[in-house]
């Protein structure tokens, strides 16, 4: 009998008590005995049955080239922890090992997911030694290359580059193999933007199942070439999993096998009513099909029982043990009259994954946002700094978990509470790590021969990322500067100025604020905000000192249902608190930006899936909405007030719950900051908060993975109404048909919107049920132990209790990416990088003294010219860990230019030479222009290109 124990630590969500699982083992139903009775060499198998079956599901299955290939789908967390993954694994790469050894002629198992290789190289190296062996032999074919099969929808274009640049690093380093498929089989849809990393990151092919779910319409490509919005291409295999999907669903999807007339239609997009598409292709069919089988999810595959009817149906004609690389060069040979899908991917299922559990979606995007900052900043210290050794180890780790955690069961929401646990505890060791890798920083690029004495004031470092210039709120805590805090409930500190330490002299007055509630999620301490403005990628020296008063006594103008800053005009509702009016200078003729009274006000619906409540919305939620009244006990009031920024708060109750919307008008700023807090304790909710705009648009556009995608605000096909559920990274816009002016709706953490002509909707929660943990899952042991012991359950629903929402709504200028001329509008992008990436404050130690004064004097480290072109990423080499520095653009709003980069001259000055490389940071030989004299780089960037270079030092 076991003895279970637990460990000293409480899970964060599921609140049990946490069990050692050390010594646990993985249950495996596929016996010896099993195997005996299927793989024995005297076995029979008849196949008459299945057969007959096939043929009246596909009658040219004589005809066909079906390639057979094991896999077995291992979902590295979902309904178990990633602990229990670590033996999913070894019992699933140990049975194909076996399968390699018995049938070393014909067996061939892909394998994908690197994580799930270092965990076996850490925990069982002998292990690991086999799978390299069967890998050299041929019977195990490395597929994928990413990191781990992440949700490819939510996570940013940077960090799809991480997980193809650490997964295929590690098959180069361990395997000397680079894939060319990319094998995401399972993932909820695919971004935009995946096309050309995937194209420059090494991927001839993709492979993907997941679209076969679609529920209103059949989404009828099987073979065909997936386009990016730059024009790159990938080579693409749709079907389902194994012989049984592929071929029993022949007639549902086998037109998507049939070759393109010759003046067949060849791209094809949401807008076009693919039905349409039988008159564009003709009689003849790619014969090639793929069959690639094994027990999946979690893991164990492919059973002796499914090698078995495997081996017999190799003795078929049509059938053959093959390889996914093969299979798919085969499809090449037909890929000339292969259909082109210039879209993103869009799964008619699953849409409740955008937006459940927003504390996964909000830790991804911050991490997303401060790893590649901070790489920035640490490049910049290494330079400058001779004993500053940038922390490459740290880094990778950091960006390792980040990955980890995108994997396609995490990220969605759609795993048991235990996972999320492990999620908290990855994000505060996360957290601590960022933190000491700042103070490092700050420490070497400070004097540390004095205290700092808060009467004469505190000296910081203020670090701007991004490669602009900045005008941006920014946020002081108390205790970052060593205020001594009082206890007291509206305890503000005194006024204080921001005075610069550089040669450009200049003062900023800062409002001082009161502690938030400390039932608040992420509530924020006392300190102090004001608006500043720093140059492009610089790092500012100031000093922060204590004052009487403001010497800017101009108030912004405020009652409890007007705010206005000069630039933006809002009137609220004095019964809802919704927004009835809202002008802004010089847009709409100075007219409302809104229209009717609904604007701001909260919307709820049955979330109540009964098959999939934690993927799926409720089939049609709109038909079912819940009377939650947003004119139950309403209370407006004005909560800050001064010359930098005033704060209107709504109160209200929503169902049962009190909820707390505040509006924040910053000086000098036309964004309206919003913030929507509450203790939410109603199941099977889903919110939505609703803006009506009068830009009567027709168009909404939002950010991707380094990609742009657009929506018809009225969609007519049935292919692009089913988009009902939308996808956003930082921003969706809607802008006037005339091109002259819109209103953005920028988050820093929430994914999914819905979209009606003017109007635009967020989805803020969804309180729908967890996913119930597997029968083999260790946690059931776990739940029992804490419900025996201590009577305490894990909660059935996610998304209960605090709960916190930070966005902007931006009235702006032009369209979402350009003017009415036609120019470049880069400023809802802009804004929205503002937004995710808030000025870095870098404590000193020193106070008399800034060393290394050059690029820390609030210069410019780089200049990028035009608007449209921004920075990817700027960071060591990883590929070979040669020292050289890496950096990346991506063309931002579908304007082909001509790109120069200025950069500082001392940074110049080390430069020995500059390379093209691809996204694996391999040199390709197209290598810019590059003067040293000036410190300008040139070169050409197409529309919503990404282009990486090398930066070798000398």
């Amino acid at each position: 009998m076991n003895s279970y124990r637990f460990i000293d630590k409480i899970g964060y969500y599921s609140g049990n008590r946490r069990l050692d699982c050390q010594n646990l083992e993985e249950p495996d139903a596929d016996t010896e005995k099993i195997r005996e009775r299927w793989l024995r060499a005297d076995r029979e198998i008849s196949l008459t049955r299945k057969l007959r079956l096939w043929k009246k599901t596909c009658p040219e299955i004589d005809d066909l080239i079906i390639h057979q290939v094991g896999e077995s789908h291992i979902d590295c967390a979902w309904m178990w922890r990633y602990e229990q993954t670590r033996k999913k694994a070894q019992v699933t790469f140990r049975k194909a090992i076996l399968h390699a050894k018995m049938f070393p002629d014909t067996f061939c198992f892909a394998l994908s997911e690197p994580l799930l290789l270092e965990w076996i190289k850490q925990d069982d190296p002998e292990l690991f030694k086999q799978i390299q062996e069967t890998v050299k032999a041929g019977n195990i074919e490395l597929v994928g290359g990413s990191y781990v099969e992440p949700d490819c929808m939510m996570p940013s274009g940077e960090s799809f580059v991480r997980q193809r640049l650490y997964g295929m690093r590690f098959f180069r380093e361990k395997f000397d193999i680079l894939p060319k498929v990319e094998w995401f089989l399972d993932s909820f849809g695919y971004n935009r933007g995946l096309p050309q990393i995937l194209t420059k990151s090494g991927a001839k092919y993709f492979w993907t199942t997941k679209i076969t779910w679609n529920l209103q319409t059949t989404f009828p490509f099987v073979n065909f070439w997936w386009q990016g919005p730059d024009g790159s291409k990938i080579l693409t295999g749709h079907f389902h999993m194994g012989g049984e999907g592929a071929i029993s669903s022949w007639k549902k999807f086998g037109i998507g096998h049939r070759l393109l007339k010759d003046k067949g239609q060849k791209s094809w997009n949401y807008k076009n009513n693919y039905d349409h598409l039988s008159n564009h292709v003709g009689e003849e069919y790619c014969p090639h099909v793929g069959y690639f089988f094994g027990l999946g999810d979690g893991g164990h595959g492919p059973t002796h029982k499914e090698v078995a009817i495997a081996n017999e149906l190799a003795k078929l004609p049509m059938f053959k043990w093959s390889r996914v690389e093969n299979f798919f060069e085969e499809l090449n040979k037909y890929s000339e009259r292969f259909p082109i899908w210039d879209d993103e991917l869009y799964l008619e299922n699953h849409r409740g994954c955008f937006s459940n559990h927003s504390d996964v979606k909000r830790y991804n995007r911050k991490f997303e946002n401060i790893l590649i900052s901070l790489e920035i900043l640490a490049v910049l210290t290494s330079l400058i700094t001779p004993d500053y050794n940038y922390p490459t180890e740290q880094f990778e780790q950091l960006w390792k978990t980040t990955l980890k955690n995108q994997f396609h069961d995490v990220l969605p929401g759609s795993s048991i509470p235990e996972v999320y646990d492990d999620c908290w505890d990855d994000w505060k060791l996360q957290e601590s790590s960022i933190s000491n890798i700042i103070e490092d920083i700050g420490s070497k690029l400070s004097s540390q021969n004095n205290k700092q004495n808060l009467k004469s004031g505190v000296n910081l470092f203020l670090f701007n990322s991004l490669p602009w210039e900045r005008t941006s709120r920014l946020f002081i805590p108390a205790e970052i500067v060593g205020e001594s805090i009082s206890e007291e409930k509206d305890w503000k500190p005194k006024p204080a100025k921001i005075l610069s330490l550089n040669s450009e002299k200049f003062e900023y007055d800062c409002q001082p604020v009161s502690k938030e509630d400390e039932s608040w999620k992420d509530s924020k301490s006392a300190g102090w905000w004001t608006i500043i403005t720093l140059k492009p990628l610089s790092v500012t020296p100031i000093k922060l000192t204590m004052i009487e008063e403001l010497s800017n006594q101009s108030e912004i103008k405020t009652s409890s249902n007007i705010i206005s800053n000069g630039i933006t005009h809002l009137e609220l509702s004095k019964t809802t608190g919704a927004f009835v009016d809202l002008r802004v200078e010089k847009l709409n003729n100075g007219a409302n930006l809104l229209e009717g009274i609904s604007s701001n006000l909260t919307y709820g619906f049955i979330d109540d899936d009964k098959k999939f409540p934690a993927w799926n919305l409720t089939p049609e939620y709109w038909n079912f909405p819940l009377n939650l009244s947003n004119e139950s006990g309403v209370e407006i009031k004005v909560v800050d007030s001064g010359p930098i920024f005033t704060s209107v708060q709504i109160n209200r109750l929503l169902g049962k719950d009190v909820v707390i919307q505040k509006i924040t008008l910053f000086k000098s700023l036309p964004e309206i900051y919003l913030e929507y807090i509450t203790d939410w304790n109603q199941t099977n909710t889903m919110l939505k908060i609703l803006y009506s705009t009068a830009t009567n648009s027709e168009i909404a556009t939002t950010d991707g993975a380094y990609a742009i995608v657009n929506f018809k605000t009225n969609p007519e096909t049935p292919c692009d109404k089913a988009r009902y559920e939308k996808i956003c990274h930082k921003f969706v816009d809607i802008s006037s048909p005339d091109k002259r002016w819109g209103v953005a709706l920028i988050n820093e953490g929430k994914y999914a919107f819905d979209v009606n002509g003017g109007d635009i909707r967020l989805t803020l929660l969804r309180s729908c049920r967890y996913t119930p943990p597997s029968p083999e899952a260790w946690v059931n042991i776990e739940r029992k132990l804490n419900k025996d012991e201590y009577n305490h359950e894990p909660p059935q629903f996610s998304e209960l209790g605090p709960f916190r929402c930070n966005y902007a709504l931006y009235p702006h200028d032009g369209s979402t990416l350009t003017n009415s001329d036609g120019t470049a509008n880069p400023m809802i992008r802009r804004k929205a990088e503002e937004f995710n990436n808030p000025i870095i404050i870098i404590p000193l130690v020193g106070i008399n003294e800034i060393e290394n004064g050059l690029l820390l004097n609030g210069e410019s480290l780089l200049e990028i010219s035009p608007s449209n072109i921004n920075l990817g990423a700027l960071k060591y080499e990883e590929w070979k860990n040669d020292n050289s520095i890496i950096i990346r653009f991506f063309e931002g709003c579908g304007l082909s230019v001509s790109t120069e980069v200025k950069i500082h001259a001392r940074m110049a000055k080390m430069i020995s030479k500059i390379e093209e490389i691809d996204l694996l940071e391999r040199a390709l030989n197209n290598d810019p222009k590059w003067n040293e004299k000036i410190g300008i780089l040139s070169f050409k960037m197409d529309k919503f290109e990404i282009r990486s270079f090398k930066i070798v030092l000398s």
